[in-house]
């Protein structure tokens, strides 16, 4: 059993809370210029579907996810249905840390396009970093991308961890709570709570260059830009109840990044 599970039945509330609108319009804009007619694009721990709906709507036809919850892909083939019976979405179980191919052939450089949200953050150490983006690379056709949101791209996590203890963060959601510094130098232990009900997760922030140098040895050999989190028009701190000043220092400390990474 996996720490998602349990989370399954009401992992989609959380998908209409204001930050997860807001990142989804910032991988709109990283993805939407990649896009192309018939294109395989292959999603890595898709969850519910949350992003899976999105692809699907924003015109891609062939797209496999995988997930290794079960409950959760149970609610991601519900929330996708019509793109299922259409034949336009395969869902996989299994573990996407480990090195396979999820193309129906079982071939290796099947897929124009990768995408994982939420999904590198899980690697606790250089090693199971380097075999995620393996396991990506070798799914991925000779110049495909890979588009990855992580936590915000930064050589000095310990910066981070001090300003994300305090306020206006400490209060914000998802609220990130740095745990303990990695004793490997390489990032720090990331909780990360949804709500004020016991709804949360254990992830790692692993530093820019970790993540860089992981994609590099693994066959990344084109490419890499890293996306900055922009935030939407000043309506939106008032549906995160912040001031003005705090909407400021959000806007300087971002949650999240985009990576872009071409094979």
């Amino acid at each position: 059993m996996t720490q998602y599970d349990s989370l399954s039945s009401t992992y989609n509330v959380f998908d209409t809370l204001p930050y997860r609108q807001m990142e989804w319009e910032n991988v709109f804009r990283a993805v939407s210029p990649l896009l192309r007619p018939e294109m395989k694009v292959l999603e890595l721990a898709c969850g519910t579907g949350f992003y899976t709906s999105r692809f699907l709507d924003w015109g891609v036809t062939d797209m496999t996810a995988v997930d290794i919850s079960r409950p959760m892909l149970a609610e991601a083939a519900i929330r996708a249905h019509k793109y299922v019976e259409a034949g336009n979405l395969r869902l996989i179980a299994a573990d996407c840390t480990k090195i396979q191919s999820f193309a129906p052939d079982h071939s290796s450089c099947y897929f124009d396009l990768a995408f994982g949200a939420w999904f590198l953050n899980y690697a606790d150490d250089k090693g199971q970093l380097r075999a995620m983006f393996r396991n990506i690379a070798q799914n991925l056709r000779p110049g495909a991308p890979f588009i990855g949101v992580v936590p915000h791209p930064t050589d000095d996590v310990a910066s981070r961890a001090e300003v994300y203890n305090k306020p206006p963060f400490n209060r914000m959601f998802p609220r990130n709570e740095y745990t303990e510094n990695l004793e490997s130098g390489d990032g720090y232990g990331l909780r990360v709570f949804l709500n004020n009900n016991g709804v949360d997760f254990m992830t790692w922030h692993m530093k820019r260059e970790v993540y860089e140098n992981a994609a590099r040895l693994a066959g990344f050999k084109g490419r890499l830009e890293w996306k900055r989190e922009f935030l939407l028009n000043h309506d939106w701190k008032q549906r995160f109840d912040l001031t003005s000043d705090e909407w400021r220092i959000r806007g300087a400390n971002p949650h999240f990044g985009i990576l872009v990474a071409w094979k």
